[in-house]
């Protein structure tokens, strides 16, 4: 659990470009996006130029996430340089070792333009039939070239300056053996992936046997969420959102439109909302505008520190503004899966319960969109919400949908609250919150040389009387990722678990006193 929590202090600089990315893209959208109403009214080359930059920097953030990902993994406080350049060479190579020895039959999604690497022409005869791309492995890339790049680093510091390859440099030995291991390790994957693939698509086939089952839906919700984070989404999205897994529609001039995201489009233009397109779409708004706000103060209500709430508080109102506007999903499932996976769970199975309820009920929002990005797609906000009211045919659909979503609003408050405070250890009764809690007071000289206790989502702040008394490193051996000193006392980093931790250590100083008190 140490390792695992050291991934999201590592990782949260990272977390917070792809948030700020996800601003940029929905800021763009609304400015350029006509089925929003708002582009109309700029007309200025300037400010659409400006708009149209803010999607292309976000876009390339959002979907080039895992390579971010990589390069904070592989960053050193010493030799940074090293492992950075020496990540990205293996990363190309990864990629390029997929590009040759990767089944050419497999669907057309489980490739991607990677970094702009394909392969045109070859000396292969294959490879001079049309293009060929990587292999889309999403987030698992990131994890194979870092743990090869930071093994290589470790190994190369140990290396022996009198050895057979002495001429060739550490930087340059990290650098030539993480692009063979990388290369190694793609075409591995190049063989292995396709078994991932084929078991996806099986996946969608069972989905698309019957979309109208609510609990088909509800895997698709599911499946949807959990491959968004692995930067695989395209797999399950463009099968539904654009081609006739998601259904079909012929319009009065019989044209047959074919995707989820066609249809609705297409009946919109024509202000023909028949059949049951949307039903991709509905929790998208529920989560957006009324569950992610409801995490996002649940979150902040656990933070004690009345001076850190004033700045959070800020914080949390831009964060709520960005996600009802521009949907920050990504961002915060990523971080739940870094600092709460139990948290992350229920988000999941609450998805697909969200899908399978709005089926049941027939209630359909969709995406009235032209694009076809869907890793970067932007549905369920606020401003589309809106432009819906004047649909008459909508008007029960929009009032069912804020229904639920106040509903979800209140579930993610209070579970996201219950979580904190009581689930994120000792889940089962195994004693690792006393023990916690007892060495943690043993650490900061005793209960009666603390004076005062803070805690946040992933830390706690503990200040004490007599500074040597205290001996916080033997907390690092209990699962502190870090612990540094701040104005307010020591940081501790228990990750998910410092509020139960510092509650435990709240409710010890009661007893104590009352104690006291009794003698």
């Amino acid at each position: 659990m140490r390792n695992w929590r050291s991934f999201y202090e590592i990782l949260k600089f990272p977390l917070e470009i792809i948030f700020i990315a996800c601003i940029m893209c929905g800021a763009g959208n609304l400015l350029t996006n006509p089925a929003l109403g708002i582009s109309a009214y700029v007309t200025d080359d300037y400010v659409r130029a400006a708009a149209e930059i803010l999607m292309v920097t976000g876009r390339f953030i959002i979907v080039c996430f895992p390579l971010i990902f990589l390069i904070r993994l592989v960053t050193r406080r010493s030799g940074s340089g090293t492992t950075v350049l020496s990540a990205l060479a293996g990363y190309a190579a990864y990629l390029a070792a997929t590009v040759f020895f990767t089944r050419a039959e497999l669907p057309a999604t489980a490739y991607s333009s990677i970094l702009g690497i394909s392969v045109a022409r070859s000396s292969i005869p294959f490879f001079n039939q049309g293009i060929h791309y990587p292999l889309q492995t999403g987030i698992a890339a990131t994890v194979i070239v870092a743990s090869i790049t930071n093994w290589s680093y470790d190994r190369t510091r140990k290396r022996n300056e009198d050895g057979l390859f002495a001429f060739i440099s550490k930087e340059a030995s990290v650098a030539l053996r993480t692009v063979f291991l990388c290369a190694g390790a793609g075409v591995l994957a190049a063989l292995v992936w396709p078994y991932v693939i084929s078991f996806i698509q099986r996946v969608i086939h069972f989905i698309s046997v019957d979309t109208s089952n609510p609990v088909n839906l509800g895997l698709f919700g599911i499946t949807n969420r959990l491959l968004g984070v692995m930067n695989l989404g395209t797999l399950i999205r463009t099968p539904f959102w654009y081609t006739n897994a998601g259904g079909s529609w012929v319009n009065l001039a019989g044209i047959s439109v074919a995707g989820d995201v066609n249809i609705w489009t297409a009946q919109l233009q024509s202000n023909a909302l028949v059949g049951m397109a949307g039903r991709f779409f509905t929790p998208y708004y529920i989560h957006n505008i009324f569950a992610v706000p409801g995490m996002i103060w649940a979150l902040f209500s656990l933070h004690t520190d009345a001076m850190e709430r004033r700045r959070l508080r800020i914080v949390c109102l831009i964060a709520t503004v960005a996600s009802l506007i521009c949907g920050t999903l990504l961002p915060l499932e990523l971080m739940l899966v870094l600092l709460c996976p139990l948290l992350f769970v229920f988000h999941l199975g609450y998805t697909g319960v969200l899908y399978a309820v709005c089926q049941s009920l027939h209630i359909y929002l969709g995406y009235n969109s032209t694009d076809t990005s869907t890793i970067t797609a932007i549905p369920g906000t606020l401003p589309e919400f809106i432009s819906y009211i004047q649909y008459p045919s909508l008007s029960k659909t929009l009032m069912y949908t804020v229904a639920i979503g106040l509903v979800s609003f209140a579930v993610y408050f209070l579970v996201t609250r219950f979580y904190f405070r009581h689930m994120a250890i000792d889940l089962f009764d195994n004693g690792n919150k006393t023990r916690l809690v007892r060495a943690t007071i043993k650490a900061a000289g005793g209960i009666d040389n603390i004076k005062m206790t803070q805690s946040g989502i992933s830390s706690m702040t503990i200040s004490v009387y007599d500074p040597n008394k205290a001996d916080m490193d033997r907390l690092k051996k209990m699962g502190a990722f870090r612990i540094y000193e701040s104005r307010a006392g020591y940081v501790i980093c228990f990750g998910a678990s410092s509020t139960m931790i510092r509650m435990g250590i709240t409710s010890a100083m009661r007893d104590a006193i009352r104690s006291v008190n009794t003698n």
